[in-house]
């Protein structure tokens, strides 16, 4: 004998669906009367109307539960560790400016702070930090042929303005294709530009290397 599965209608899409699907209210010992796909498509619509009172309200019920909404965040950052990393991928991409005049004001702000963190850090993790630098150093040496101009790539690097990086066109290390430590593969890049480069080499760059 099959087992009977109790349903309802949801009275805001008229579909009738299994109890599981709507949520159950302790205090009134009986389901709700909108399915949880239509809740949870009210609750949105609710929180774009009024974002700056959902803000206030949250941000009351953290203050007066901290350690609870630390548990909170923490099991559902780990049940959801891709979607969470893809999110800030995405946000620091959107608020790239905004994060550099973030961190470049806090650092004029703690620069002796800083300078003995990065000290201290450089003192504790000798290994780590020689290691980096003989990485870099060899990177280098070894894309630096007879015939490199020294002196106009010391020029290049003297003549790079703040907010700036000099980059390897082709860069020094890739999985995909070398380049070398010459002046004609170097070039000045905003330090935005730069960075979300990093050593990737596109398309365009294979087909003209």
């Amino acid at each position: 004998m099959k087992a009977t599965i109790e349903t309802q209608i949801c009275r805001e899409c008229k579909v009738e669906k299994p109890l599981s699907e709507f949520y159950f209210r302790k205090d009134q010992q009986k389901y709700k009367r909108e399915c949880k796909e239509c809740a949870k498509k009210k609750q949105a619509v609710y929180r774009e109307a009024n974002r700056e009172k959902v803000r206030a309200c949250y941000k009351a019920w953290r203050d007066a539960n901290l350690e609870k909404a630390r548990a909170k965040y923490k099991a559902w950052r780990d049940a959801n560790l891709e979607k969470k990393q893809a999110y800030d991928k995405a946000w620091q991409k959107a608020n790239f400016e905004k994060i550099s005049t973030h961190k470049k004001a806090k650092y004029e702000a703690n620069k002796e702070k800083y300078r003995l963190k990065n000290r201290a850090y450089k003192k504790a993790n000798k290994g780590i930090v020689n290691a980096n630098r003989a990485k870099r150093r060899a990177a280098k040496l070894q894309a630096t042929p007879a015939w490199a101009d020294l002196k106009k790539i010391a020029q290049i690097y003297k003549d790079c303005p703040p907010g700036y990086h000099i980059d390897h066109y082709f860069p020094l290390q890739s999985p995909i294709m070398c380049g070398l430590h010459v002046e004609s593969n170097l070039q000045i890049l905003p330090a935005k530009e730069n960075i979300s480069k990093g050593n990737r080499v596109s398309l365009e760059q294979q087909l003209n290397g």
